[in-house]
C-alpha cells in the first residue's frame, strides 16, 4: 500500500496555495497530509520560482522528492 502512495505522490506531486483570508501563509498539501508555511520559508524550501508562481497562478505544484517532504515536515 505504501509503494501505491509514493507512485500516486510522484505523479501528482506536492501542491502549495494560499491560506484563504492571509497574504504570507502557505497550506502545503504532501500526500499524507497537510502543513502551514510562512511565505518566507516557501521561498527558503523550494526557491524563488515557486514563489513567483504562487503569485501568478495562485497554485505551485512542486515535484515529489524525500528532501522536500522532510524540509516541509520539519517547518
Amino acid at each position: 500500500m505504501q509503494a501505491l502512495q509514493q507512485e500516486v505522490a510522484a505523479r501528482v506531486g506536492i501542491q502549495c496555495e494560499w491560506v484563504p483570508g492571509t497574504i504570507n501563509q502557505v497550506k502545503v498539501c504532501l500526500p499524507d497530509h497537510e502543513v502551514q508555511v510562512s511565505l518566507e520559508r516557501l521561498q527558503q524550501i523550494a526557491g524563488i520560482d515557486a514563489v513567483h508562481e504562487l503569485y501568478l497562478k495562485g497554485l505551485v505544484c512542486l515535484p515529489f522528492t524525500n528532501k522536500l517532504r522532510e524540509a516541509f515536515d520539519k517547518a
